[in-house]
């Protein structure tokens, strides 16, 4: 979000600093569906001065980026984009280069570990302050500028997150949202974090249909070895289908609380965010 020039910008903010209220806004909306689909919604918006900024921010997101939909939107006096782009997995989100979710040697960037029963991700996602930043806004003006400018990112998602430092959590812990602007304008680094698991419905299911067959087969090879127990070759067989069956269940239900309730423990090989120099 901060591809827009930075002088430019603060230039721009200190020239409206007298002359208007609610000059520029940035929404940042991150969708994650329970299938792992993503959707990536920003919403710009500015005074009449700051259309350049603007069309940066619109001509950034649209070069080499799965942008979908691009839709002029307005509020009073503001007018802009709303810009819309959706990706298959956190793979394509992670690869595109959104400085946002980049890696860099302050931050991981996003960590992926892919597991039977669910995915996990670690969000060490990062918002810093340009290094020409501070020439031009740590100043009185550009300081008055804050409540006129807003810069918000909010990340949805499927299930309520796991930790996080989000400095807004609603919606049972599956929506976090935090406030860019001091960091964009301020001058100030600011750490995005969030563990999550996105489950897999489908494999539970599975895991979960096998356990009741197999349990199922016992209970019915025990009964059998009952009714058959004048014939002790045949009840021996039963009985040893019987315990084939309760031996399978036992360990399937063992393995899958272990990878139930093992803490994950992310590693560098996990990251899957582009690699770039940090400041």
């Amino acid at each position: 979000m901060k591809n827009i020039s930075v002088k430019l910008f603060a230039i721009l903010l200190m020239m409206m600093s007298i002359f208007c209220a609610g000059c520029f806004q940035v929404d940042s909306d991150l969708t994650i569906d329970d299938d792992g689909k993503v959707t990536f919604k920003n919403e710009v918006m500015g005074v009449p001065v700051m259309s350049e900024p603007i069309e940066a921010f619109k001509n950034e997101l649209e070069r080499g980026h799965y942008v979908t939909d691009i839709t002029p939107i307005a509020s009073g006096n503001m007018s802009g984009y709303r810009i819309i782009t959706k990706y298959d997995n956190m793979e394509q989100l992670a690869a595109q280069d959104l400085e946002i979710f980049n890696r860099t040697n302050k931050n991981k960037g996003i960590q992926q570990r892919k597991g039977w029963f669910f995915d996990a991700y670690n969000f060490d996602l990062l918002s810093d302050a340009p290094d020409d930043a501070e020439e031009y806004l740590n100043n009185p003006i550009a300081q008055s500028m804050m409540p006129q400018v807003k810069f918000n990112l909010v990340i949805n998602l499927p299930y309520a997150v796991e930790t996080t430092n989000a400095q807004h959590i609603s919606n049972d812990g599956k929506t976090l949202a935090w406030n860019l602007t001091s960091s964009v304008i301020g001058g100030k680094d600011i750490s995005m974090q969030a563990q999550f698991r996105i489950w897999h419905k489908g494999q539970i299911a599975v895991t979960a249909i096998a356990i009741i067959a197999l349990l199922g087969g016992a209970i019915y090879f025990f009964k059998k070895a009952k009714h058959s127990s004048e014939d002790k070759e045949d009840a021996a067989k039963n009985l040893k289908y019987m315990q084939i069956c309760s031996v399978l269940a036992a360990a399937i239900i063992s393995v899958s609380t272990y990878m139930l309730i093992a803490p994950v423990t992310f590693t560098d090989a996990d990251i899957i965010s582009k690699l770039v120099s940090g400041n």
